[in-house]
C-alpha cells in the first residue's frame, strides 16, 4: 500500500528484485555483444542494454525517492 512518498516493505522488496533482474539483463547484454557475430543481433543486444540502463535509473529514482517502513537503501549502477 502506497501512502504519499512512503512505500510498503513488500513494495521495496519488489523494487529491489526488479533492480537486481535489470542489472543482470544489462550485464548479460554487454557481455554477449562482444561474442556475437551477427550485426542484427548485436544491435538488439545494444538496444536491450540501453533500455536496461534507463530502467535501472528509473528504479533507482523510485527507491531513493520513496521512504520505507524499514529504510532500505539499495542503489545499483551500470557503467
Amino acid at each position: 500500500m502506497k501512502v504519499g512518498n512512503q512505500i510498503a516493505p513488500r513494495e521495496a522488496l519488489e523494487l529491489h528484485e526488479l533492480l537486481t533482474f535489470k542489472n543482470v539483463c544489462a550485464t548479460k547484454a554487454v557481455s554477449m555483444v562482444s561474442l556475437v557475430k551477427d550485426e542484427e543481433l548485436k544491435s538488439i543486444l545494444q538496444q536491450d542494454f540501453t533500455s536496461s540502463k534507463e530502467h535501472i535509473k528509473e528504479l533507482n529514482e523510485l527507491m531513493v525517492g520513496a521512504s520505507t517502513a524499514f529504510s532500505t537503501s539499495s542503489k545499483a549502477t551500470v557503467g
